[in-house]
C-alpha cells in the first residue's frame, strides 16, 4: 500500500484507483484499507516493488491470477461463439456462398463439435495454436492417412479453409474423429498434453478405421480432390428431393 501510495499518479496514468475499505474476517472489528487495480497497473506495482520472499509470491500468484481470468474470458468468448445467433451468422453466410442445405448442416454440425472440443482442450491447459495444429494433425492423420496440410494440397486449396471445402463425407468423418476425441479425453480425464495427443491418436483411429471398412464395401474413397473453388461450386448444389 505504501508504494501504492507512493505512485498514485502514475498508477491512475493507467486506468481508475478506487480505494475500500473493509473490516478484516479475522480482525476482532479492525479495517483495512485496499484497491482494485487492473493487469497494467498490477504488473507497473510488481516492478516497483523490491524482491522479498512474500513479494515474489505476491507476484507468482498475480501471474496465476491473470492468467486464469483469461482463461475464463476466452471460455465466456466460446460460449458466446457457440450461440444460436452464431451459428445462424453462419447459415447465412454459407448460403451466400452457394452451398447446399444438406451441406451447412453437416458444416454447421462440425463447427459445434470442434469448439466443444477446443473447450475441452483449453479446460485442460491447451492454449497455444502450435498445440491446437498438432493435435488436430493427429486426429486427420488417424481419419484420412493425411495431414491438413497434405488434405489442402490434395484439393488444391492454397489460404482456403480446408473445411469449407470438404464434402459432406469427408465433414461426418471429421465430425466421428473429433467427437470421438472428445469422448477418450473426458472418459479418461486426460491433464496433459501428451495423454490428449494419445486421445487426438486414438479418436483419429475410431474414424479411419470406420473410412477404411466403408471403402472397402464402396470401392471408393472417402479424402476427395473436390474442393468449393469457383469453377467446383456447382458439384455443391446437389439438388434437393420435392419429395
Amino acid at each position: 500500500m505504501e508504494t501504492i501510495r507512493e505512485y498514485q499518479k502514475d498508477l491512475e496514468d493507467l486506468g481508475i484507483l478506487p480505494f475500500e475499505t473493509a473490516k478484516l474476517t479475522q480482525g476482532r472489528g479492525r479495517t483495512s484499507t485496499f484497491c482494485y487495480l487492473n493487469e497494467l497497473q498490477a504488473h507497473l506495482l510488481v516492478t516497483l516493488s523490491r524482491n522479498s520472499p512474500e513479494v515474489v509470491a505476491f507476484k507468482k500468484s498475480l501471474v496465476v491470477a491473470f492468467v486464469q481470468a483469461r482463461n475464463e474470458v476466452a471460455l465466456l468468448q466460446e460460449v458466446i461463439n457457440e450461440s444460436e445467433d452464431f451459428l445462424e451468422k453462419k447459415r447465412l453466410y454459407y448460403q451466400k456462398q452457394g452451398y447446399n442445405e444438406a451441406w451447412i448442416e453437416k458444416r454447421l454440425k462440425s463447427i459445434e463439435v470442434r469448439n466443444d472440443l477446443e473447450g475441452i482442450w483449453r479446460k485442460r491447459g491447451i492454449d497455444s495454436s502450435q498445440q491446437y495444429a498438432v493435435l488436430t494433425a493427429i486426429i486427420s492423420k488417424g481419419a484420412f492417412g493425411i495431414t491438413p496440410k497434405e488434405h489442402s494440397a490434395f484439393k488444391g486449396l492454397k489460404k482456403q479453409n480446408l473445411r469449407d471445402n470438404m464434402t459432406r463425407l469427408e465433414l461426418a468423418f471429421m465430425i466421428l474423429a473429433e467427437e470421438s476425441t472428445a469422448e477418450f479425453t473426458e472418459a479418461r480425464d486426460a491433464q496433459t498434453y501428451q495423454d490428449m495427443k494419445d486421445c487426438a491418436k486414438d479418436g483419429g483411429n475410431i474414424a479411419g478405421n470406420a473410412r477404411l471398412q466403408l471403402e472397402a464395401q464402396t470401392g471408393r474413397k472417402v479424402v476427395s480432390s473436390l474442393n468449393f473453388l469457383p469453377e467446383n461450386r456447382h458439384l455443391y448444389q446437389i439438388p434437393t428431393s420435392t419429395e
